[in-house]
């Protein structure tokens, strides 16, 4: 009886090291694998700042993550991302890369299975600066026209990819709303946003003056005119 006394006392402490051993696995193995897809935001670094991306470039990309149950159900609240490397990218084309899945860190049991797309084109280009002539936008309703109109500056300054940019002969103001009222007029306003979302105005705090006289036009008054009524 003292024997086996002296025993248990000897090997209690790797019984129950063992013992938590076992269970501690069973906590993190025990409820199996699964997998999970979300989407997760693309991030390109490098690209040098004189150049800019002009096609239609994904925002996110899907991927697929197997591993641990556990460790799954708390993937979303990460602030996951997908880099793309373009720091080799110095003149105008296009490339194609690949998600540059290793950087992504994740918790130890899990891993990145699937991306998609896997493969992603880049159309790349430099940006410029150009000169470009406005042109006055009116809404004016049915019946009312502007003449003698007067534009400063005459020009301005975009900059922009250049592909984008030699095909961009003038640019329009936003769109002028004026009181109803004959005469001449003295207004000011902005630029309408260009086409192209890589497109901006150098001077983002420009404003152009716009000068004119509003004339009301009546031939089309008289023909709208019925038998018997005067304007």
């Amino acid at each position: 009886m003292t024997q086996s006394l002296a025993l248990f006392r000897r090997y209690s402490l790797h019984f129950w090291a063992l013992l938590i051993a076992v269970a501690l696995w069973f906590q993190v193995h025990g409820q199996g694998e699964g997998s999970v897809s979300l989407d997760v935001p693309l991030q390109v670094h490098g690209l040098p700042a004189d150049m800019v991306i002009v096609n239609d470039f994904p925002d996110h990309v899907r991927i697929t993550v197997n591993g641990l149950q556990s460790r799954l159900k708390d993937l979303r609240q990460l602030n996951l991302s997908i880099p793309i490397d373009a720091s080799d990218l110095t003149t105008p084309g296009v490339v194609e890369r690949a998600p540059q899945l290793s950087s992504v860190s994740l918790p130890v049991g899990l891993h990145i299975d699937k991306v998609q797309p896997d493969r992603l084109e880049l159309q790349v280009d430099r940006l410029v600066t150009r000169s470009i002539p406005v042109r006055a936008s009116f809404e004016l309703p049915e019946g009312w026209q502007v003449n003698n109109v007067s534009i400063q500056p005459l020009q301005v300054k975009l900059t922009g990819p250049e592909v984008w940019l030699e095909t961009l002969r003038e640019v329009g103001t936003a769109p002028i709303r004026l009181a109803l009222k004959i005469g001449a007029f003295e207004t000011s306003t902005g630029i309408e946003s260009p086409s192209g979302k890589a497109i901006r105005l150098t001077d983002g705090n420009m404003e152009i003056s716009v000068k004119g006289i509003l004339l009301q036009n009546k031939t089309r008054l008289m023909h709208n005119t019925l038998p018997g009524e005067t304007l």
